[in-house]
């Protein structure tokens, strides 16, 4: 798998907002959010990037063979003008695009990346989670569903609810 996607309304997106939400599950999660780059022209928002990781910046900073720890980053995406009307062939609503990326997820940990996922999606009840090149995804009932059973690993390769 390459990345796992957050989709989002385009109505009322604020870039910003989405990270705040990001670093709001992190800490509910007991992870951390660090590393947060934003990148504006102007006033205008362009990218924003960041880490969400089992350490703190200051340890993760000092690791220098970060092989064996739980991390993964993201990153933050504006709206362009083709963002409306592309997802509808996945989620039938022409208001969801791809706001928000998990990816280089290291050693296939995705019950680490499943822990925030389930605090995130407690807060943000409107949004999808899509993995790239999945047919499905997930909505926010599915995830809290999820989370009431046992830990099942296929979760992030096939839909389990």
């Amino acid at each position: 798998m390459s990345s796992m996607i957050i989709l989002k309304k385009i109505e009322h997106y604020v870039p910003e907002k989405a990270i705040e939400d990001f670093k709001k599950a992190a800490d509910k999660a007991h992870i951390y959010c660090i590393l947060v780059k934003l990148k504006y022209d102007g006033d205008m928002f362009l990218t924003g990037e960041g880490t969400l990781s089992e350490v703190d910046e200051f340890t993760f900073k000092s690791i220098e063979n970060k092989g064996d720890l739980k991390y993964f980053t993201f990153n933050v995406n504006r709206i362009e003008e083709d963002s409306l009307d592309s997802f509808t062939w996945l989620t039938q609503d022409e208001n969801y695009f791809w706001a928000l990326d998990i990816e280089n997820i290291k050693n296939d940990e995705y019950e680490f990346i499943y822990r925030f996922v389930v605090e995130y999606f407690k807060d943000n009840q409107e949004d999808y989670l899509w993995f790239d090149d999945a047919e499905w995804y997930y909505t926010a009932d599915d995830i809290l569903q999820l989370s009431q059973i046992p830990y099942n690993p296929k979760w992030c390769s096939e839909k389990v609810v």
